[in-house]
């Protein structure tokens, strides 16, 4: 039996900063992108956009309250909220930036 390759891949997740000293780069995914279709690898393979998930969708597998603060929480706003931060394990590896909701939106449709 022949295998299939799936692979969800998004144009502007490579857009998103996790911030400068975070060692995650999203660009990096993009870069990797760009090998796999250089490389002629994308012709045994099924690329496919992921859609973005809804917030009401996103609240079938996360609490409503961690939904809603996803989708307001921006790098400004994490001194306001620091105990939403705490509870929901916001720090150095788990950090607030711009653009974090659609990044979830992003990763999760692809997920799901």
């Amino acid at each position: 039996m022949a295998k299939r390759i799936s692979y969800f891949y998004d144009g502007s997740i490579g857009n998103f900063s996790y911030g400068p000293v975070h060692p995650m780069k999203p660009h990096r995914v993009r870069m990797t992108h760009e090998l796999i279709m250089n490389y002629g690898l994308a012709s045994g393979m099924e690329i496919t956009r992921p859609r973005l998930l809804l917030p009401e969708e996103m609240k079938s597998y996360h609490t409503p309250d961690y939904v809603d603060f996803l989708h307001i929480i921006n790098p400004d706003m994490v001194t306001k909220y620091k105990q939403h931060c705490e509870r929901y394990r916001i720090n150095d590896d788990s950090t607030v930036f711009d653009g974090l909701f659609r990044y979830c939106q992003i990763t999760a449709g692809g997920s799901v």
